[in-house]
Order: C-alpha cells, then structure tokens, then sequence
C-alpha cells in the first residue's frame, strides 16, 4: 500500500469514528429532546381540499405518518441497510422497516399494511427501493422507504410536492428518485 493511500485510509477511519460518536451522542440527546414533538405539516398542505378529503382523510395516512417518524438521520447501530449512511448523507428522508413491523405497531393485519405501502407508492408521496441479501450487513433483503430530499438542511417531502398547487390545474405528478 503506498503512503497516499494508507493516509486516505486512516483519514476515512478517523472520520467514521467521529461521525458514529457525533450520531450517538446526538440521537441519545435528541430521543430526550424530541419525546412528545409533533411532526410538522405545511399549512399549504393543510388548507389544500385535495389532501384534506383525499389522503388525510385515509387509513394510509397514519401508516404514511408511522413511516415519517422514524426517518433515519443519525447513525444506528442497528442498521442493517445502512440507511443513515446511504440515504440520509445522500440526501433522502429514508426508513426501513418490514411491513410485518409496521402492521403489528399500527395494530393492522399485514394484509392492510401491505395495502397502505402500495397505496402510498401509488399516490407518489414514497418510493420504495429493495435492498438485496448481498447488499445487506445481515444478508436478508429489507425495503427501504423513501419520503422526500434533505438538501443543504433543509427537507423536502414528496408529499408537499404531489399536492402542491400546479399552474393550470393539472394533475401533479409522482416525484421521481433519481437512479445511479
């Protein structure tokens, strides 16, 4: 190995060190912090009849709002997809989680779980991406969901997007994850 790269390694190592310290520390203080906090709605989105008589008024809508809360922004131990790592210091608002666990938590059959995900896929407000066995730390494959873009701090939802106000009244369309 030669000196640059031994010295690239290191720098690597020495920064994932302090990023899984700096997350740690700062998810054990934002679980204190955040106890009781609301997820916050745009009042745009609020006062829009669309969202108002259409998705808000759904069953989906809670399992959409279950999926928001547990947006991973900080490093986990418990990652298996490396959500944090791959999704959130890339810019998207991702969780993952099986369908088995979001039916037990919102205390649903899995059959009205899985029902409300393909709903909400269809409605444009998450897209869903499938991590392989291979690409996986545990070798099972996992679903990730995707609910918006986290650019420069500040967060974008899909949802805003899919029900924001078009010129000329056209149906909006699904927001589209960029592919690599």
């Amino acid at each position: 190995m030669d000196q640059n790269q031994l010295f690239i390694n290191i720098r690597r190592n020495q920064a994932t060190r302090v990023l899984r310290r700096y997350a740690v520390e700062r998810t054990n203080k934002r679980r204190k912090v955040h106890e009781g906090l609301f997820i916050s709605l745009p009042i745009a989105l609020l006062d829009n009849q669309n969202f108002r008589n259409g998705l808000m008024a759904q069953g989906r809508f809670r399992t959409y709002l279950f999926l928001r809360r547990y947006v991973m922004r900080a490093f986990s131990i418990g990652d298996k997809v490396g959500v944090f790592e791959n999704y959130w210091m890339n810019g998207e608002l991702a969780v993952s989680m099986t369908i088995e666990k979001i039916a037990e938590r919102l205390n649903l059959p899995k059959s009205t779980a899985s029902d409300h995900i393909r709903q909400l896929e269809n409605d444009g407000v998450i897209v869903i991406e499938r991590v392989s066995p291979e690409e996986a730390m545990d070798g099972i494959e996992h679903t990730v969901f995707i609910l918006g873009s986290c650019i420069n701090g500040i967060e974008h939802w899909y949802i805003d997007e899919v029900f924001a106000p078009k010129a000329g009244g056209g149906k909006n369309s699904k927001p589209r994850r960029n592919k690599e």
